[in-house]
């Protein structure tokens, strides 16, 4: 069969993100092209092919096991960088860039979906998403354990205000440092809170905003931006869930997914939280299934917390 006389489905796909034919959808195109994993695309597009009826191309128990090492990482790297991506901005217009991009209302728009679609699926990557941020990422690449920690080791280094200050000297470091977390910030998904505590900061806010001039929390402000308060610490910069900056009162909300019993993320958690008090901060802990068992119990724990 000729090229002009292939079938949709039967011999080929098309990938919905930006429209291109395929011989298969697979994860090295959803990654490199667009940022997600296979699971993101099927939760997008609930029965959309990622193989034709007639595909031969099979998979292999070793297929991707190359890719551990260093030369072909790079080699795959520069295949899809630069103006040998779709997306380049030599092969795009801003406008083309958006209309392919689920992060952008632009996409939305295009297929005819509203804006509650884009926040469900920005709100599903967060949950789901796994960050090359967390030691589950790379045991999940097939490292072991050991090799495992020393990439997230090597990984997380990267932003460290110390290594800043060695290359720069310590003025000018935490100058640049400041500016990289700043530009981070400006880029951080504008949905990454979840729905449950903005129900209940907005109880808590009914009852305290007569008495305090100064709270910051996602949705105060309904301007589809999440309207938190960056505050900058010694050596870090975070965005509490909820703070009242009159008397310096914090309340950070653990859902039960960004929260789960890792001895990791609770190390990371204490050291957070530390660098808050160390300036004078005070900080408490909702948990988001006590929230679930008794929201009034845990009303009344917070206003206590702030009027204490």
């Amino acid at each position: 069969m000729d090229k002009e006389n292939k079938i949709e489905g039967t011999d080929y796909v098309v990938c919905k993100l930006c429209n291109k034919k395929m011989e298969a959808i697979q994860g090295r195109h959803l990654t490199c092209t667009h940022g997600i994993n296979s699971k993101e695309y099927k939760k997008m597009f609930p029965g959309a092919k990622m193989l034709p009826d007639n595909y031969k191309g099979g998979f292999r128990q070793s297929q991707g096991k190359h890719m551990k090492e260093e030369k072909y990482r790079k080699m795959f790297s520069e295949k899809f960088s630069g103006q040998n991506n779709i997306n380049s901005k030599s092969n795009t217009t801003e406008e083309q860039r958006k209309e392919r991009s689920p992060f952008a209302k632009e996409f939305y728009t295009k297929r005819g979906l509203t804006e509650e679609d884009r926040k469900h699926f920005n709100v599903n990557v967060a949950k789901n998403r796994i960050y090359t941020t967390q030691l589950q990422y790379y045991l999940e690449k097939g490292f072991s354990e050991e090799t495992s920690k020393i990439m997230l080791k090597e990984r997380q280094a990267t932003g460290r205000l110390d290594k800043f200050i060695k290359r720069y000297g310590e003025e000018e470091g935490f100058k640049k440092w400041k500016e990289r977390q700043e530009k981070w910030l400006n880029n951080f998904p504008k949905n990454n809170y979840s729905l449950i505590s903005q129900k209940l900061f907005k109880k808590i806010y009914e009852n305290i905003q007569n008495d305090f001039k100064h709270i910051f929390f996602a949705t105060i402000i309904d301007n589809n931006k999440n309207n938190e308060k960056r505050l900058v610490l010694k050596n870090r910069v975070v965005l509490p869930d909820f703070f009242i900056e009159d008397v310096k009162k914090i309340i950070e909300f653990d859902g039960i997914y960004w929260h789960k019993k890792n001895p990791e993320n609770k190390k990371r958690e204490n050291q957070r939280d530390n660098s808050i008090k160390e300036l004078g901060y005070s900080v408490l802990h909702v948990r988001e299934d006590d929230y679930h068992t008794n929201p009034e119990k845990t009303i009344k724990k917070c206003l206590n917390f702030i009027y204490a």
